[in-house]
């Protein structure tokens, strides 16, 4: 099996030029993976050794707003479309597609828009439509964000979701590593750690850099999976299994049973005393290993 870590430029239509990563078992079987927000494609190191183990070759890349990808109006559809070109452009016919966190839509949109290609979505702490399942505090200013989304003015509402992210970040960026994830992860479970160890942390810094380099994949992410959707999960096709934490606070266990009544062919696991980074990053072992396990879900591959 090949290690290693792969980098390349993809040129898409409109000359739009996307960093695409590759890690994991570079000989295995190809799985497209949709990072956190906000993240980067190098979200997918912390994945790597698990997805070298289980024989997946891992490729990720940045969305539109994030590291220097250019932007483009908000939406999950367009996401899934050049996650499609992207798998074109390096030569993969037949994929599985992960999502982490508010990676997660972009992984189900992924398969609505190559519904011959894409052969099972794997969703990790994936937020649903947040505004639907949670209709309480109308004060909330992400709300009010949105809003303004709902009512066309797109350009307003990325404008209050940069300025926000903005105003919680602060210098972040002007620390050292170390320094900069301690403040990052100030206030977070301790229990919630418990799998990122120094190694891990300086990766998840490389990550973190790049995801902040400006705020605008941030704000469209908010805005994509925020406002109404612009896919419908019910024409889900291929298997799809959902992973939530029974105590994750961001994105709660209501978003996997939210999807998963409306998904067919879904299959929802829940992780007992789990948060959400606990969630998102220490079952891959077991999540990647399912995508050969033919005994609940087809195996995509045969």
């Amino acid at each position: 099996m090949g290690a290693g870590v792969v980098e390349r430029i993809v040129t898409l239509a409109g000359e739009r030029r996307l960093p695409v990563r590759e890690g994991g078992d570079l000989g295995g079987l190809p799985v497209l993976f949709h990072h956190g927000t906000p993240a980067s494609r190098h979200a997918a190191a912390l994945v790597d050794a698990a997805a070298h183990r289980a024989g997946i070759r891992l490729i990720s890349f940045n969305r539109p707003g994030y590291g220097d990808v250019p932007t483009n109006p908000p939406s999950l559809a367009s996401v899934g479309a050049d996650t499609i070109r992207i798998a074109d452009a390096i030569g993969i016919e037949r994929f599985a597609t992960a999502g982490i966190s508010g990676g997660g839509p972009y992984a189900l949109a992924t398969a609505l828009a190559g519904p011959e290609r894409v052969v099972q979505v794997t969703v990790v702490a994936g937020i649903g439509p947040w505004r639907i399942i949670n209709p309480d505090d109308p004060n909330d200013p992400e709300r009010q964000f949105l809003s303004l989304a709902d009512a066309g003015q797109i350009e307003e509402a990325l404008a209050g979701f940069r300025a926000e992210l903005a105003a919680e970040t602060g210098d972040l960026l002007s620390l050292d590593d170390e320094a900069m994830m301690a403040t990052y992860l100030d206030g977070a479970p301790p229990d919630d750690l418990r799998w990122l160890d120094r190694h891990k942390r300086l990766l998840w810094a490389v990550d973190l850099r790049e995801a902040l380099h400006n705020m605008d994949g941030y704000a469209r992410d908010n805005v994509a999976w925020g406002g109404e959707w612009d896919i419908d999960i019910s024409a889900l096709g291929c298997p799809v299994r959902l992973y939530y934490g029974d105590q994750d606070r961001l994105v709660p266990p209501e978003h996997g049973r939210w999807l998963a009544e409306r998904i067919p062919h879904a299959l929802l696991v829940t992780f007992p005393e789990a948060g959400h980074g606990t969630t998102a990053f220490d079952f891959w072992d077991t999540i990647l290993a399912a995508l050969h396990d033919t005994r609940t879900v087809r195996s995509p591959f045969r």
